[in-house]
């Protein structure tokens, strides 16, 4: 089986699409399939380069028809988020695939969801399945796309590990460890950080996910003016580092937090690196967005806020931090060994979805 996976951006863009993309093309090229992924980032490792989806660079009607042809050969071509950056794109490569009697089969992976209708109404305009990574973005097409055909696959991350040092070694060490980006609620969590720093906490906060950022991260100027005082200390750290240094960076920490903003749609689709917090016993900081209160609803070390309450995160972060280290229940144990599980056998999944659209052809 042939396999072209489709997607705006690869690595090293940070995001959770990129991880799972270069995880997920791992996992398939150790199976029995061909498999090959295309991308709008040049350089990105594992990945094909083409100007189609760059999403810096216009629509041009003529490199879609080129990267339709990229795809003639492929049994299935999986194209991740089609309804962000350049729609036209994927409605001219799914015209002219047709126009040449394409024979394979189109998926349409929906990660990151929004509220806003002409999204939904593309959505509704493309034939084939649509893949989503929890009940969360599955319930939320189900709402608006009752007719569409929606299977739910686990999200692949690497397992196999790469050493780092996390900054801060003193005190309670905070993670946040998504992109640096006001969406993440990355402003937030300094706030609530800062605060307790003034107020005398022994704490570090370290914000991952600050490097390869497609767009500016909004964090306020004088907000940042502030952590600066706190940077020059040596208890404000930004870093990044790599999907496989993310074990060893999550381990070292005390408490994570991922305060997501918005709810609705556009809420947090499912969020790898709490999951990684759960795998590794991290106590847990996280808002009421998206599939955050259902994947930690089982897990004893988390706190659910508000999204975008700044003073409730302050208030769960200042109980967190004077905690004792985390005891894993039994079923903390066994939420771990689920989640772990099913980044372990992500490729396996899809493989055998794939299979199943190829024999009903």
């Amino acid at each position: 089986m042939r396999i072209v996976h489709v997607h705006w951006t690869g690595l090293p863009v940070t995001g959770g699409v990129e991880t799972h993309l270069n995880a997920v093309v791992g996992q398939l090229g150790a199976l029995a399939c061909e498999i090959r992924a295309v991308v709008g980032t040049r350089h990105a490792p594992g990945c094909d380069y083409d100007p189609a989806l760059d999403i810096a660079e216009p629509f041009v009607p003529a490199r879609a028809a080129a990267l339709a042809r990229r795809c003639l050969d492929a049994d299935i071509v999986h194209w991740h988020n089609p309804q962000w950056h350049k729609p036209e794109v994927v409605t001219a490569v799914v015209e002219r695939l047709r126009e040449l009697r394409w024979r394979g089969r189109l998926v349409f992976d929906l990660h990151n969801l929004d509220e806003r209708p002409e999204q939904w109404e593309f959505l509704a305009t493309l034939s084939g399945p649509l893949v989503a990574h929890s009940a969360f973005v599955a319930g939320e097409v189900g709402r608006r796309l009752p007719d569409a055909d929606v299977t739910v696959l686990g999200l692949a991350l690497p397992l196999d590990e790469e050493p780092f040092r996390l900054p801060g070694t003193q005190g309670t060490t905070v993670l946040q460890p998504s992109r640096m980006t006001r969406w993440k609620g990355s402003h937030l969590s300094l706030e609530a950080s800062l605060t307790l720093l003034d107020e005398g906490a022994d704490l570090h906060f370290v914000h991952a996910g600050t490097q390869h950022l497609l767009w500016p991260p909004g964090i306020p100027g004088p907000l940042l003016r502030q952590a600066a005082v706190w940077q020059e200390k040596g208890r404000v750290h930004f870093t990044h580092y790599r999907p496989r240094q993310s074990w060893d960076a999550i381990r070292a920490s005390d408490i994570v937090v991922h305060p997501t903003i918005d709810r609705g749609a556009h809420g947090e689709p499912f969020s790898l690196s709490v999951a990684q917090a759960v795998i590794c016993g991290r106590r847990i900081l996280a808002s009421d967005s998206g599939n955050l209160p259902l994947l930690l609803g089982d897990y004893s070390a988390a706190t659910i806020v508000p999204a975008g309450d700044v003073r409730a995160l302050t208030d769960a972060l200042r109980e967190a931090a004077r905690r004792p280290p985390v005891v894993p229940t039994a079923a903390d144990r066994a939420l771990a060994r689920r989640l772990r599980d099913g980044f372990a056998t992500a490729g396996r999944r899809h493989l055998a979805f794939y299979q199943t659209l190829a024999h009903a052809a």
